[in-house]
């Protein structure tokens, strides 16, 4: 992938553009396995001036798994930290914009909302026919700038027959492996699809903030997801 931003030294332009990544690379390993999703990103250094004084907020960023096009991560931070100084008569109006361009640049709809609080993961949501694994401090390497990538893993599946040493070797091994969240998320998703049989598999990555932007990708074997955007401590 050629990078237009990512790990290259770059001034805040006055109107920096959204450079878009397609997905279809990037999905070829499904062979038809079908999935659902969401990349959850999370700016919490989002500000822009509110009739003429300083407003900064926590945006929640929804791109469909399905997009044709997601976002390359440095051009997001630019296009939202181009925003401190534009002036706005109220708050729905600048998300509003930038819904329509985000939304247009990765050619599905995108949603977006301000954020005042995020939940906590509750486990108290899983019954004893379903199975809940959490593996804390997964690491693989941004492909572009070499650099680590932290988080943790969620895996959700409508039996709790999965093999936990199976999957958590198979999580130790991506310590060296180069992709970006999605990718890793998808992966796994894969792994598991292929390893085990199980009918319903969900998995949701909780990966530390870059730049005051965290990327949490979803991936489900059905529509209707399980998790939703909750917050780590070390986010």
């Amino acid at each position: 992938m050629k990078s237009k931003y990512l790990g290259k030294h770059n001034s805040l332009p006055r109107n920096p553009s959204l450079d878009r990544i397609s997905r279809k690379e990037a999905r070829k390993d499904f062979n038809g396995f079908e999935s659902y999703g969401l990349d959850i990103w999370n700016a919490y250094e989002f500000s822009y001036l509110l009739n003429g004084k300083p407003k900064i907020v926590v945006l929640e960023i929804s791109i469909p798994s399905n997009s044709k096009y997601t976002i390359e991560s440095k051009s997001m931070k630019l296009f939202l930290n181009s925003f401190f100084n534009k002036n706005y008569e109220n708050q729905a109006e600048v998300i509003n914009m930038i819904s329509k361009k985000i939304s247009k640049t990765c050619n599905s709809e995108v949603k977006i909302v301000s954020k005042s609080s995020f939940k906590t993961f509750n486990k108290d949501n899983f019954n004893n026919k379903s199975g809940l694994l959490v593996y804390k401090g997964f690491r693989s390497i941004c492909p572009v700038t070499s650099q680590p990538d932290w988080g943790n893993i969620y895996i959700y599946s409508s039996t709790n027959t999965l093999n936990k040493k199976e999957i958590y070797n198979f999580l130790f091994s991506l310590r060296n492996h180069g992709g970006f969240h999605e990718h890793c998320v998808e992966k796994i998703f894969l792994y598991i699809k292929e390893t085990f049989s199980v009918d319903h598999i969900e998995i949701c990555g909780r990966f530390l903030r870059r730049g005051g932007i965290d990327i949490n990708p979803i991936r489900s074997s059905q529509k209707k997801l399980f998790f939703a955007n909750f917050r780590e401590f070390n986010q």
